[in-house]
């Protein structure tokens, strides 16, 4: 990835930092909870901190949670099946516990549903499926 300049002012920095700090975390959190994306959080975590700090920009970059669930992808833009597939069953594994728990609040189970369809619809038809 391109390196960005960082930013001059030191109150914009720390507020680039700031955000990238959020979007890391919700990334992260994302891994496990499926109504968060892990990678649009980790792109604006990248975009933040390389304009924050050359040196969280470096750490990020190299750090194994990127490269497990961006890295791969931004290099090649596609996945394995076996990632599609691992990845469908543990947001469909999730969802069906969320699911059975949220039973009696149709519009949660709506929601539920309509992000379950949108990561099958993705990862079917608009993520590239790499040999």
């Amino acid at each position: 990835m391109k390196t960005t300049e960082q930013h001059r002012n030191v109150v914009i920095r720390y507020v680039f930092l700031t955000i990238g700090a959020i979007s890391f975390g919700l990334g992260t959190a994302g891994i496990v909870l499926p109504l968060l994306p892990t990678v649009p959080f980790y792109m604006l975590a990248l975009f933040f901190l390389a304009r924050g700090s050359e040196r969280f920009h470096k750490m990020f970059l190299e750090s194994s949670l990127y490269q497990k669930t961006v890295a791969t992808y931004e290099r090649d833009k596609a996945l394995t099946l076996r990632t599609k597939l691992s990845i469908l069953a543990s947001v469909s594994t999730i969802m069906a516990v969320g699911a059975y728990f949220s039973q009696d609040m149709p519009i949660a189970l709506i929601v539920m549903a309509l992000v379950w369809v949108g990561h099958i619809i993705a990862l079917a038809f608009i993520v590239k499926t790499k040999k």
